[in-house]
């Protein structure tokens, strides 16, 4: 297999198809995850994208997570310690000593020859969440290649499963069975030796086709903020930001929002999805790597992505300002006691 640098020298379509195997129905049962529970975020350097600005202002003051967990890959045996598998060959995935991003382990992730599916993981959250900021540094190994059928699309990322039949594979969300945003990497408008483009895909309510809404993020597409370009064998830091639509007297309003971030500069956003009527039992409840390739055509060669820096905020952001802190503003209370001094 081929191997990707540590540098970033030069990184500044079609359809995903029904044959895209759905995600389960239901929670799986796990084991409690050996994790490190930090009170604020450890991460590498490289790992440093200005999520303040992932919330809107009216909120951006006061949005600290219920929790921030950083997967320190090194501290585990098995990918299996980790995350769960729904789809996918478990031998597709292992840890490996190079190449890595930070630390001494990184998750492969394997796409056999004329096959769709590495796998796709799970990260549980056991009691559901309705906002989820998330980063994780991945590379395609050098010699990734997406000739043949024009263009193709690869998953690599479940940014945000709620587990249920319209979560994917043709399923058509109802607001109550399932829902999902997940990244691809994408051959569209560009050579199928790359670079390659990124896309946002989403099984959401007002989505009716059983594949998804399609945002390709490339130039002239409404959602993206920028077109950056994926180099085999370059490391990016991606960061992503979902956050579960409102409700106003039972029914789901049509403001859900998804954010991604590359290397620390936003490159996608949108705010007008209905994901839910149910903020109880249809919520974010899973994130993670993944790799699917194609639906209806597969992967031309042995492909290899490669993973590492999983962190999470939980109902929250990164970098959100302390909710303690002291008001500017006066109050009755301040000035009744500037008048009781005086």
């Amino acid at each position: 297999m081929d191997t990707t640098t540590n540098s970033r020298d030069g990184h500044g379509s079609g359809d995903c198809d029904r044959t895209d195997a759905s995600e389960p129905t239901a929670s799986a049962s796990v084991t409690r995850r050996r994790t490190l529970r930090l009170g604020g975020f450890l991460g590498t350097s490289s790992l440093l994208g200005v999520t303040g600005t992932a919330v809107d202002s009216a909120s951006a003051a006061c949005n600290r997570p219920d929790e921030e967990i950083h997967l320190e890959y090194d501290d585990y045996d098995s990918w299996a310690d980790i995350y769960w598998l729904s789809n996918g060959d478990p031998d597709n995935l292992t840890f490996v000593s190079s190449p890595t991003n930070s630390g001494a382990t990184a998750l492969q992730m394997r796409i056999r020859e004329d096959d769709h599916w590495g796998a796709s993981t799970h990260y549980q959250f056991e009691d559901g969440l309705v906002e989820l900021n998330g980063r994780v540094s991945f590379a395609l190994n050098s010699n990734w290649s997406m000739e043949g059928r024009q263009p193709s699309n690869c998953r690599l990322w479940n940014c945000a499963i709620a587990l249920g039949d319209g979560s994917a594979g043709g399923g058509v969300p109802d607001g109550t069975n399932g829902w999902s945003n997940r990244m691809y990497v994408t051959s569209r408008d560009t050579d199928p030796e790359g670079p390659f483009y990124l896309l946002s895909n989403t099984y959401h309510v007002n989505n009716g086709s059983g594949v998804g809404d399609h945002d390709y993020i490339i130039d002239g597409e409404p959602y993206a903020l920028a077109a950056p370009e994926i180099e085999p064998g370059v490391w990016y830091d991606f960061e992503y930001y979902v956050r579960v639509n409102t409700m106003t007297n039972g029914d789901g309003n049509e403001d859900g929002v998804v954010r991604y971030w590359l290397d620390g500069d936003p490159i996608y956003e949108r705010d007008n999805f209905k994901f839910t009527d149910d903020r109880t039992d249809n919520i974010i409840d899973t994130t993670g790597p993944v790799g699917h390739y194609g639906g209806r055509y597969e992967a031309p060669k042995n492909l290899y992505a490669y993973y590492d820096d999983h962190s999470m905020a939980l109902n929250g952001t990164f970098d959100s300002e302390p909710c303690d802190r002291p008001s500017q503003q006066p109050t009755f209370l301040t000035d009744l006691l500037r008048w009781l001094r005086e």
